[in-house]
């Protein structure tokens, strides 16, 4: 990938030119990556880590137990399938935009394919040295199939939609049904233990190691981590899930974003409907997770956990996705979502230094603070942070094309011409 480039004998897909980006979308992506920062930081704050009643022993617990339940009611989930569908919409953008070209598709398929790879790096890097709850290193291998699904004719991609929606309750209900012998969670969950009791002894609690401990200390719990989240992935279908979303977004973006401008009603019917289904099944979720503190549970309860789970998350990701469409055709729509327009264009960027400054507050390669602080806080220290990136990317842009790992990014994945100034 960084060897010498050899010129092209034709048109070749390239990168999307400032000048051709679609505000809209890029201030949906800054909005999502607030919602992704407000779900990371239950895992910054150790809630997975504390039961219920020490973050009740808490200041404020009360309230904080309130906070997570909004969290797990509007935000969890949603907003990575928000995310996940962007995916698919610029998909199917650099498509049409390659086409338009005189690209032929194998060669989009080859660019989009390494651009994938390249991402795929991006999230692994990402997972073993800074944080295991990395979403990238998944993005990229399921993104490595979308050239080929997209090709596929309508009927057969409705179906392929329809079973990828169904994979996560099917798993669930494979688990419970073989009494968790075929729980794909659990080698991964046992070389996990194994590694980090190898290198830290098993006195040792996982909160310990996070946030209370040397530098060493954290990358043993964040190695430890990382190994068992592909069992974690494929216990919740989290492969389907994305793919899902990857192939509806990449539909959304060929067959509605272009008559977008003409579809109020329909957008309409989206948020209504999509909203209605969506909260109703997320509220349910929300409800067993405040109940059992648990997101996995081999019962009915856990079933019904998982199909709530299923039936919410997408919908309310789509009806959030019409709403924002509709806000748009406003003045004071576009003056709200705009002010999230810095950060979508430098989404890449504004994930990864989430992850660092996550790091350096809460963990034990910096001021160790999770556990510590009330669970009540979690908004505040989320808006503290989006605020002071979305400055930070306002400056960046007023000097620089790009942010600097998607600089990185596309350099990686065009083999040249990455320069950051304008």
């Amino acid at each position: 990938m960084t060897g010498a480039r050899v010129p092209p004998a034709g048109p070749v897909p390239g990168p999307t030119p400032a000048g051709e980006r679609l505000p809209l979308l890029d201030a949906v992506r800054g909005a999502a990556l607030a919602g992704i920062l407000l779900a990371n930081l239950m895992s910054f704050f150790a809630v997975f880590m504390l039961d219920a009643e020490q973050r009740q022993a808490m200041p404020y617990g009360w309230a904080g137990e309130q906070v997570l339940f909004a969290i797990n009611w509007f935000v969890e989930g949603k907003f990575y399938s928000v995310f996940s569908m962007l995916l698919g919409i610029g998909f199917a953008l650099q498509a049409g935009r390659s086409a338009g070209r005189g690209a032929s598709p194998a060669d989009f398929a080859l660019f989009f394919r390494r651009r994938m790879w390249v991402l795929v790096v991006i999230g692994l890097v990402h997972m073993v040295f800074i944080w295991a709850g990395d979403i990238l290193t998944l993005y990229g291998v399921m993104g490595l199939l979308l050239p080929s699904l997209a090709r596929l004719g309508g009927g057969v991609r409705a179906a392929l939609i329809g079973a990828l929606f169904l994979v996560p309750f099917g798993t669930h209900a494979l688990i419970v049904a073989t009494e968790g012998r075929l729980d794909p969670r659990r080698p991964f969950a046992a070389a996990g233990t194994a590694l980090r009791e190898r290198a830290a002894g098993p006195e040792r609690t996982s909160l310990d190691l996070f946030a209370h401990g040397s530098g060493a200390d954290y990358y043993v719990s964040n190695v430890s981590t990382a190994v068992v989240r592909p069992g974690a992935y494929l216990q919740q279908g989290r492969p389907a899930k994305v793919l899902f979303l990857f192939v509806l977004g990449a539909w959304l973006g060929a067959s509605v974003l272009p008559r977008l401008g003409d579809m109020r009603r329909a957008l309409w019917l989206t948020v209504v409907l999509g909203g209605a289904l969506g909260l109703a099944g997320s509220f349910v979720y929300a409800t067993i997770k405040a109940a059992t503190d648990s997101t996995f549970l081999m019962s009915g309860a856990g079933l019904l956990q998982t199909t709530a789970y299923t039936l919410g998350t997408a919908p309310l990701a789509l009806a959030y996705l019409a709403a924002a469409a509709l806000a748009w055709r406003a003045s004071w729509g576009r003056g709200a979502l705009g002010w999230f327009v810095p950060l979508g264009r430098m989404a890449l960027t504004v994930y990864l230094t989430q992850s660092v400054v996550q790091v350096a507050i809460f963990t034990s390669l910096g001021l160790g603070l999770a556990g510590r602080v009330p669970v009540v806080w979690i908004p505040a220290v989320a808006a503290l942070v989006l605020v002071a990136q979305r400055y930070g990317c306002s400056w960046w842009l007023g000097r620089h094309e790009r942010g600097p790992a998607e600089w990185v990014w596309r350099r990686l994945t065009y083999g040249g011409g990455g320069s950051r100034s304008r």
